[in-house]
């Protein structure tokens, strides 16, 4: 019988299924990459040393692919073993831990999508107004205080005092206001 300490660090049924389906897509991933190497390396030399004698710049990544689609296979057999045993109590809050982690990688793809077209002031405002207003915060002037004073404060540091340029906006309104910023502020501070 497991001990009790045992029995809380034992995975969840999801995370389980989670690992069984991450074994099996790295498997098909470098079974993949195993079998049409010999379409993503370039071909070149000399012909006549390219038969099945003679060791092309195909075989070792192939070779090596093959050995981890073995691994993970083995990788795989032993995460199915181990769902096998495992007691089917599902956690409630699980699936809410999971959603909060999809949640937060949709936050970031989008602020990374949007810092090109925005720039890098108002694509942070918004995420960081994003992330607060996720992690619980739900006092707008909190909210609104953050997202606006850390975007021109890091901006401020990296392009004024270190001189590394962030990302302008593709739209001419927005860049000339946090140009406007920029210059009041070092004025303010730096004298200039």
């Amino acid at each position: 019988m497991a001990s009790d300490n045992e029995s809380a660090n034992a995975p969840s049924p999801a995370m389980l299924r989670l690992e069984i389906c991450l074994a099996a897509g790295m498997m098909l991933l470098s079974a993949g990459f195993a079998v049409f190497m010999p379409y993503l390396i370039a071909t070149g030399g000399i012909s006549a040393a390219q038969d099945f004698l003679r060791l092309t710049p195909v075989f070792f990544p192939r070779l090596a692919f093959a050995v981890l689609t073995a691994l993970c296979a083995f990788y795989l057999m032993d995460a199915w073993r181990r769902a096998r045993y495992i007691q089917s109590a599902e956690n409630p809050g699980e699936a809410a831990r999971f959603r909060r982690g999809v949640l937060m990688i949709v936050i970031i793809a989008a602020y990374s999508l949007l810092v090109s077209a925005l720039g890098y002031g108002l694509s942070t405002l918004l995420m960081a107004g994003a992330v607060i207003w996720y992690l619980g915060i739900r006092k707008i002037w909190i909210v609104a205080s953050v997202s606006i004073v850390m975007p021109i404060v890091v901006r401020f540091i990296f392009e004024r005092l270190l001189l590394i340029s962030l990302p302008r906006s593709d739209y001419e309104a927005i860049a000339v206001v946090e140009d406007v910023i920029m210059k009041f502020l070092s004025g303010l501070f730096l004298g200039k």
